[in-house]
């Protein structure tokens, strides 16, 4: 069991790039190799329908969501699932100006046609899972989640005939570190055949951390809608 936990806190520990393609990859190649019915790994592709609370204005974002699954069996009916989320972005549309630092190009930008705020984050939950049946699984857990990077992206037209972009990092006024909460309902689609299968979810996702670093207003928080399908590497029996 030790060993199965040091391999779950080292995939939720990888965070490059360049070790995040690899690591899919050897799931993909391996994760069958070294799959048990105790212990095992899934890759995970859905959508993010995100909400950040506190805009009244903003429409809701969608976007992709891309990450790895370590699944490790602890009863019949009881699983502890460690995920490791490096594609887990958050999104609005027709965020307010906020200012560029220039008052000539924000007053070029006073009232653009399109402004979208894009928030990317590292999502690493620990969830624990109960088997409700044959095919239907229910977990929970707590998140954290780390902000990479944070972009506003301003786009208006202040003279006809022209278009005028203007992006804006804001990483530094936000907090770098969300803690949430995390519901999920998962039923097994295809049940694990030659080692692999297929399972769809839906889960929904509550951060508790303010957004603005500096905020002397209403609190600015996220959550998210996923939903998708898993790919179990699993050797039934073994």
């Amino acid at each position: 069991m030790k060993k199965y936990i040091y391999t779950s806190l080292f995939l939720l520990l990888i965070s490059t790039p360049l070790v995040r393609g690899q690591a899919a990859l050897l799931v993909l190649i391996f994760g069958d190799k070294v799959a048990t019915e105790n212990f095992n790994f899934s890759l995970k592709l859905g959508g993010n329908y995100s909400i950040i609370h506190g805009y009244e204005d903003g429409k809701n974002g969608f976007s992709l969501n891309f990450g790895l699954v370590n699944n490790i069996r602890l009863t019949e009916k009881l699983s502890l699932i460690p995920e490791f989320l490096p594609l887990s972005p958050r999104g609005i549309s027709d965020v307010p100006l906020l200012s560029t630092g220039d008052p000539d190009l924000d007053d070029l930008l006073i009232d653009p046609h399109s402004s979208d705020r894009k928030l990317n984050y590292i999502d690493i939950p620990v969830l624990l899972r109960v088997k409700l049946g044959e095919r239907f699984n229910i977990s929970a857990g707590p998140q954290i989640s780390f902000l990479t990077g944070a972009t506003d992206t301003y786009k208006s037209s202040p003279i006809n005939g022209t278009v005028l972009t203007v992006e804006l990092d804001i990483k530094s006024e936000l907090n770098t570190i969300d803690a949430g909460a995390v519901i999920d309902f998962e039923y097994i689609l295809v049940p694990p055949v030659g080692g692999k299968g297929i399972n769809i979810y839906v889960r929904y996702s509550r951060g508790f951390v303010d957004l603005l670093k500096e905020n002397s207003g209403d609190r600015y928080t996220t959550s998210i809608i996923q939903f998708g399908a898993t790919f179990p590497f699993v050797k039934e029996g073994t």
